[in-house]
């Protein structure tokens, strides 16, 4: 058993860098803690993160010394390997330790983007030593470390025999500890790998940062294209085309109606029969029925094809305009304050009901951040006999515990409930389409489950209609995104991929008709807090969409694309050329003031991201 003193030693290692990580940890909050909430479950959950990291940079150390080879005695091996160990870890515990301070100027834990700084930046050489000489007690700290971290140095030496017992015996620690990186490296044996956007899950915790160490922010962003800097306009010219920051002239009180928003998985606008009357048949019988008592929107549009850009969109105002989803992204960590969170402190309860995995698309994680107090899923559902055995709880089962569950919350409330079953692949509960098709070997598609989820937000509807708290309600229902699978030829194009169904209901019918602006789910989060006279402000890169002056943005591929009246206006790089038509196949001339309002949006944005800016400040 002596080969297993080579894993020992690893782990040995693993466990002394981790308290070092952990010393780091308790000197962040003490050196930070005007901004953050003391719990002591954030510094467990922090030494997950903290290995993650840890295994992914000592990868080099574990193939020194547990690969089986003999070159493990040799002195100079040795040597070369505690070398690597010291040069692999050093430079991160110093970036850790830097962040003790530098957090006070971001807001957030350090990026790949701040290595760049340090590597491109002409003040760098002139940086540091003030650093190191303002800060002496960060620098005294890193130094005890460092030499904590040199004193271990003893690797064993242990010979392989050449016969098969001793072979054997080798190779087993290897394998259980490549198992045991693995399981590290991921956080654990969860669904999906630990992001940054998982940090304070476990522990409910806003304590992101200090959750978070900036090795792992590193790691994790090493991949991701930095987002670029624009400078179209000055900082006036910029407020006066395009602010963000919105800013509420009105001291009437808030009227505090519960607010739903109902998200419909893949229900692009193409299935939606009342927008489409030249459809035979609707696959929408009762949201068509409903949205002759609503306010419909006619030009609505997503922000993203995706369920994880749907979420922040929504809740946040903030669409994605970069290459990862802001899940996702290296901006994730950014401090928000989404349309929960403002509502909490009106005194809301807010809640969010999806039927998936806890871990699915990070929607768990993400409404953690956003504030949203209470979470359902398919845990909190607890009871297989509805599961899908792919996503989740069908549709109509669980729309059914949402009206169960929302009963008993006090009002006001706000909570936004979130369908899966017209979600790839598509499936069906027995019982249903036995009863609806009489043929169980039906092949389901993305048509029957619309028509299913459609059937389930009617018994949904049937089931609260007669509930105290309905008639002081709004509810808003949209989509997360659209199908990737169409059948009308208006909608295969690009702009079409992008066109969704936006309703605002009323049961006291005060706010109906019809709406021809052009909105997106951006502009949800403005308007929900313009019906209930909101008196404060707030960050949205939306606007109302009571608001004329309409339009919609989206990226993908490193293009732009910013709809309005007069076309869709398609940018990359610096060529702006402006459609007609969805096709974008009919040029046209394009407009100076799209042009400006598409530069002033590119720059604001991105800006805001990389100074961590997109909340409101006074």
């Amino acid at each position: 058993m002596s080969h297993f003193l080579y894993l020992s030693n690893y782990i040995k290692r693993l466990l002394i860098l981790l308290i070092i990580y952990t010393i780091s940890r308790f000197c962040f909050f003490y050196f930070n803690q005007e901004n953050l909430q003391f719990n002591i479950c954030d510094f467990f959950e922090g030494s997950r993160f903290d290995l993650s990291a840890l295994v992914y940079i000592n990868i080099p150390i574990f193939i020194l010394i547990l690969f089986p080879n003999n070159l493990r005695k040799n002195r100079s091996y040795q040597k070369i390997t505690n070398w690597i160990f010291y040069l692999v870890n050093i430079p991160f515990i110093l970036l850790n330790n830097i962040d003790i301070e530098y957090y006070k100027f971001t807001q957030k834990r350090s990026t790949i983007d701040f290595l760049q700084l340090l590597l491109l930046s002409e003040d760098t050489y002139r940086i540091i030593p003030q650093y190191i000489k303002d800060y002496w007690p960060i620098t005294l700290i890193s130094i005890l470390q460092i030499i904590l971290l040199i004193k271990f140095k003893k690797i064993p030496s242990i010979q392989v025999k050449n016969n098969f017992k001793s072979i054997i015996l080798s190779i087993i620690p290897f394998i259980l500890g490549t198992i045991l990186i693995v399981v590290f490296a991921r956080g654990g044996l969860q669904l999906k790998p630990i992001k940054t956007i998982n940090a304070g899950e476990i522990c409910n915790s806003q304590n992101s940062a200090l959750i978070l160490n900036t090795p792992f922010c590193i790691l994790h962003s090493l991949n991701e294209q930095k987002l670029s800097i624009y400078n179209y306009h000055n900082n006036s010219e910029l407020i006066s085309i395009y602010n963000p920051q919105k800013i509420i002239e009105t001291n009437k009180p808030i009227d505090k109606k519960n607010i739903i928003i109902i998200i419909l998985e893949s229900f692009s606008k193409e299935f939606i029969g009342y927008y489409n009357t030249e459809h035979i048949k609707s696959h929408t019988p009762f949201l068509d029925s409903l949205m002759t008592n609503s306010l419909v929107f006619n030009n609505a549009y997503a922000n993203g094809l995706k369920s994880i850009e749907a979420l922040p969109a929504i809740i946040t105002s903030i669409p994605t305009l970069m290459e990862n989803p802001f899940i996702t992204s290296k901006y994730a960590q950014n401090r928000i304050k989404s349309l929960a969170e403002i509502l909490n402190n009106e005194g809301y309860q807010t809640s969010f009901y999806h039927g998936g995995h806890r871990g699915t698309m990070g929607f768990y994680s993400f409404c953690k951040k956003a504030g949203i107090k209470n979470y359902f899923g398919l845990e909190e559902y607890n009871n297989k006999e509805y599961y899908d055995g792919v996503w989740g709880i069908y549709d109509n089962a669980f729309l059914e515990f949402f009206a169960k569950e929302i009963n008993k919350t006090k009002q006001p409330f706000f909570s936004t409930l979130f369908t899966l079953s017209s979600h790839p692949p598509y499936k069906l509960p027995k019982e249903y389409i036995k009863n609806k098709y009489r043929d169980i070997n039906k092949k389901i598609n993305i048509i029957e489950t619309i028509e299913y989820t459609d059937n389930a937000v009617k018994n949904l509807f049937k089931k609260i209609k007669n509930e105290e708290w309905y008639q002081n309600s709004i509810f808003i229902i949209t989509a997360d995104h659209t199908s990737p699978i169409s059948y009308n030829i208006k909608y295969k194009n690009l702009i079409g991929r992008y066109a969704i169904p936006l309703i605002i209901f009323d049961p006291l019918k005060k706010i109906r008709g019809h709406n021809n602006t052009i909105v997106q789910q951006i502009d949800i989060m403005p308007t929900v807090l313009e019906i209930i006279n909101y008196n404060k402000n707030y960050f949205a890169f939306g606007k109302s969409m009571f608001n004329n002056k309409g339009w919609a943005i989206n990226k993908i591929e490193n293009k732009y694309h910013l709809i309005t009246n007069n076309g869709i206006l398609s940018n990359k790089n610096e060529e702006y050329i402006t459609f007609k038509n969805w096709q974008l196949s009919t040029k046209t001339n394009s407009n100076k003031e799209d042009i400006k309002l598409l530069k002033a949006i590119k720059q604001s944005y991105n800006q805001r991201m990389i100074q961590n800016k997109i909340s409101y400040e006074n």
